[in-house]
Formats: C-alpha cells, sequence, structure tokens
C-alpha cells in the first residue's frame, strides 16, 4: 500500500457536529483507502479520532491553525508542521475552512506542497496565503461564483450525504407528544433569524389543520452573545401560545427527527451556501419546502423532491406547505424522488470527485 500518496487533512474540529466537519467525516469515512492514505489533523479531542481510527485512518491531536498573532509561536507551529510534513511524505494538503495566514499552510507552500481549500461558504476574503492555493473545492456553483480570490481556481463538488445514517426508518413520536395521525412539519437548524424561523412560526400560525403539528429543532442561544439568534423567550413569545407548535431544543441525533416529521420546511433568509438540511431530508425520504436563495435551488428540484418559495414569502410558503398536508400521495412521491436524487447524485458521487480531484494535485 506504500504507493498511496499521503494525504493531509488540516481540520476545524474534533467531532461530527456543524455542516463543514460533518461534510469532511462523512467523506473521510467512505474515501477509497486503496488510492488515498489520509493524515487527519485533529483540533482536539473529540468521538471522531477512535471512529476514524478504527478505519484505518491515522489521526493526530494537533490543536487549531496557528495565525501569526504571537511571533515565537508562530514560528515553533511553522518548523513542527515542516518536520510532519516531511516526516509523513505528505503529497498534499487539505484545509477545511477559509484561512488567513496559518503558519500549517505556509509551510506546505514552502515546501512546495499543493494545498487545496474547500469553501463550505461564501469566501470574501482575499486571505494572504490563499492566493496561493492550487484550487478550492466550492460546495456549490453559487459559492464558486462568489467566492474571491477571483483567479483560484474553483471547483464544484457537492457535499456528500451518508445514507446509511440518514435513511426511511420508523421512529416512536411519542415522546414529542405526537400521535400517528398528526401531519408533522419540521424546522431544522440553527434558531437565528438568517435561518427564517420566525417565517416559518408565522407559516405555522397560518394553517387552520387541527391535526397539523410543527416540530422545531435547533439550539436558542443568548442573542446579547450571538447576535441574530433567538433565546428560549424569543421563540415563546413568537409561538404565542400556539400548542401545535413544539420546541424540542438541540437533537445530537438529528436522524430522528427527520424521521418523525412528514414535511421539512427550509425558510433561509440569507444566501445558503448549498443547505446540507435539504440533503439530509432527502435521504430520510422526506419533502422539502425551502427558500430560493444561494445554492438550495441546485438541490431542491421543483416537484421532484420538494418546491421553492422566495425568501420572506409568507403567503406562498404557506401555500405550499398547505398542499403537502393536504396531499398525502404527494407528500409519498416526492419524497421517494428526494431518497432517489440524494442516492444517484449525493451519495458516493462526491467522494468519487473529491478523490480525484485530490489525485490530480500528487
Amino acid at each position: 500500500m506504500s504507493h498511496r500518496p499521503r494525504i493531509c487533512f488540516l481540520t476545524g474540529s474534533a467531532a461530527d457536529w456543524g455542516g463543514a466537519s460533518r461534510v469532511l467525516y462523512t467523506t473521510l469515512r467512505n474515501i477509497d483507502l486503496t488510492r488515498i492514505d489520509p493524515l487527519i489533523l485533529l483540533s482536539g479531542t473529540g468521538s471522531i479520532q477512535d471512529e476514524l481510527e478504527a478505519k484505518g485512518i491515522h489521526c493526530q491531536i494537533w490543536g487549531p491553525p496557528t495565525e501569526p498573532a504571537d511571533k515565537v509561536a508562530y514560528l515553533k507551529a511553522l518548523f513542527r508542521t515542516f518536520y510532519l510534513l516531511r516526516r509523513e511524505r505528505i503529497a498534499v494538503m487539505h484545509v477545511n475552512h477559509r484561512f488567513w495566514r496559518p503558519a500549517e499552510v505556509l509551510a506546505a507552500l514552502l515546501l512546495k506542497i499543493p494545498v487545496i481549500v474547500h469553501f463550505h461558504v461564501v469566501n470574501r476574503q482575499e486571505g494572504t496565503l490563499m492566493r496561493y492555493c492550487r484550487a478550492a473545492i466550492c460546495v456549490s456553483r453559487f459559492v464558486a461564483n462568489h467566492s474571491l480570490p477571483s483567479a483560484l481556481h474553483k471547483e464544484v463538488i457537492y457535499n456528500p450525504v451518508d445514507c446509511m445514517r440518514f435513511a426511511p426508518r420508523t421512529y416512536s413520536r411519542a415522546k414529542w407528544g405526537l400521535e400517528p395521525h398528526h401531519v408533522v412539519i419540521g424546522f431544522i437548524g440553527q434558531i437565528r433569524d438568517i435561518k427564517g424561523v420566525e417565517d416559518f412560526i408565522a407559516m405555522a400560525h397560518r394553517l387552520p389543520q387541527a391535526h397539523a403539528r410543527f416540530l422545531i429543532a435547533g439550539e436558542c442561544r443568548d442573542p446579547t452573545r450571538y447576535p441574530g439568534s433567538f433565546s428560549i423567550e424569543d421563540l415563546r413569545k413568537m409561538i404565542s401560545g400556539d400548542a401545535r407548535i413544539r420546541y424540542i431544543g438541540y437533537v445530537a441525533d438529528v436522524e430522528e427527527v427527520y424521521n418523525s416529521v412528514d414535511i421539512v420546511v427550509a425558510p433561509s433568509r440569507w444566501q445558503e451556501p448549498l443547505g446540507l438540511i435539504n440533503l439530509e431530508a432527502g435521504a430520510c425520504g422526506k419533502p422539502v419546502v425551502a427558500t430560493r436563495v444561494g445554492g438550495i435551488p441546485e438541490v431542491i428540484r421543483e416537484g421532484v423532491n420538494g418546491f421553492l418559495v422566495d425568501s420572506q414569502d409568507i403567503e406562498s410558503l404557506t401555500a405550499r406547505v398547505n398542499q403537502l398536508v393536504e396531499d398525502p400521495e404527494l407528500r409519498q412521491r416526492l419524497g421517494k424522488g428526494a431518497r432517489e436524487l440524494v442516492e444517484n447524485d449525493f451519495k458516493q458521487r462526491p467522494i468519487h470527485a473529491f478523490e480525484s480531484l485530490l489525485l490530480r494535485y500528487v
């Protein structure tokens, strides 16, 4: 197996949480180890280390990438990385987040090791070192078209989905006060204004069906510390006593939420890079009603796996959700189409494209 190129992955987390880390670790779980020999530099201890090492992927606790605020620490990190990259005979470095000028990247560039950066959101920074990268992986055409540096070569590789974790299954919904005859509409994500949770609740108030239930899953944060976030008190005020609307907080096993709802609504107000929630919902066989922003139209195909509406268009959002509430056959057809689309386009295809791009620069 010595012919396999050694590729270093500089991560931003040590656990499978958040879109960027979930995408990276989904890829690494399924990467072809006959083609690539990965070395993972983790930012700290975390649950992902044992899982990856059980698959034969070597991990090293590295710490966060070192920026040049402290010159002594920066030089130490530079030489430490220099030694690591030469000792491990690294052929390519993959950076799973945007960066300014970390010592780890500078060391790779000085050694003439190709650096590939992964844009999970639109990058608006030129970056001192970013211009010297060989390519940027972009999670959508939208991200590629709007990211800097303009001269940096960009390739669109959509996010892969773990279709074993996210798959249609039956869970008991009773713990959330849901009964079999309820039609459940779900909001899953950060409880922030840009995610459109206000629009979700406004839509819920407009739907008259007594058998409709609305599930909100995600973390409320202190808005004084995290601007744009909503506290639990804020959410209760918006819900305004509507007993059909349930806030269930952050749920680690989010696949259980997807499988406990009948319809997923993603009413984002900001330009979503892609919208991983839309793909995960589809993998679980759920139709999605989402807003026509950012990269979402590259995932939601009208009448195939869901519907698109304009951002903050509560009337259209309500009409589309109402259509799905009233038509179980339509829900089933779109849910089936969603699962097929994910299996065909977002399961192995992005991982193969990811491998091929890395190997191109070896």
